[in-house]
């Protein structure tokens, strides 16, 4: 009797571990995302910003000079830069940001996929009932317009 308690408990133990281990690596994961996200959003505000510099792109000038000064509604500036980079007429570059605009796309979805699965887990009973979580905050999707341009 006691050696199936024993089995019981270590059973019980290793999956908890297991499991507060694979909650420790997808925050690992969406960080890494996040990570990655701001670099992408951060080179094409930058590519953007030097693609603007004629003074007929004012306002994606604006819109990519909101997106590298990083303000509070970073969905907003972003989407705003999306559709300023759209109604753009070609520019020297447009190749480049069309790839930019690829990697914007792949890493916002890479980042949302890590996002979803790391809730899932959070949400699991047997997670929420012993607070395996611990004090970190829920991660949250990224959305914004984040379209290709027409090129």
């Amino acid at each position: 009797m006691v050696i199936a308690v024993v089995a019981i408990v270590v059973v019980v133990a290793s999956y908890l571990t297991w499991m507060a281990g694979r909650l420790d690596r997808l925050a690992v994961r969406v960080e890494a995302a996040v990570s990655a996200l701001d670099a992408q959003l951060a080179r094409r505000a930058v590519v953007a910003y030097e693609l603007s510099e004629n003074p007929a792109f004012g306002a994606l000038h604006a819109a990519a000079r909101a997106a590298l000064d990083g303000t509070a509604d970073r969905g907003a500036v972003e989407s705003a830069l999306s559709r300023e980079l759209r109604a753009a007429p070609e520019v020297a570059g447009v190749e480049e940001m069309a790839i930019l605009a690829r990697k914007v796309m792949l890493a916002r979805q890479f980042h949302n996929d890590a996002v979803r699965d790391l809730l899932a887990l959070r949400r699991r009973r047997m997670v929420r009932l012993l607070h395996l979580y611990g004090r970190a905050k829920a991660p949250s999707y990224i959305e914004f317009d984040a379209a290709e341009p027409t090129a």
